[in-house]
């Protein structure tokens, strides 16, 4: 029994000992600047990110990704206003407060396919 417990001691003091090697590495890789990248892709801002390891080519840079995600989320969003249009259409101060905010995101839009043109 004295064994069991010394040994449990022993598992415990080992897994301590990984844990802080971990914390280490980590400290280490973030005060170098090392990125949190997964292994095997290097990125291009122009070119979109290319996969070193056979899993082929994303044509989109994260910056365009994350342009084309905005258009689509302002989009859906106009299609919501369309809806909250159509139901509140007894209270033309709502009217008018939904209406100006759907404005706002169609411009929001219309620079964000202008911009996509550029990138």
């Amino acid at each position: 029994m004295a064994n069991d417990l010394q040994d449990k001691k022993q598992s415990e003091g080992n897994r301590e000992i990984g844990e802080n090697k971990s914390e280490k590495n980590s400290s280490e890789t973030k005060a170098k600047g090392e990125s949190q990248k997964p292994e095997g892709q290097s990125q291009s801002k122009s070119e979109g990110v290319r996969a070193d390891k056979g899993t082929g080519y994303f044509p989109l840079s994260d910056m365009q990704f994350d342009v084309v995600t905005l258009i689509y989320e302002k989009s859906k969003a106009l299609q919501a206003y369309d809806k909250y249009l159509l139901d509140c259409q007894p209270c033309e101060e709502l009217r008018s407060l939904v209406e100006c905010m759907r404005n706002h995101d169609k411009e929001d839009v219309e620079k964000l396919k202008e911009f996509l043109g550029k990138c």
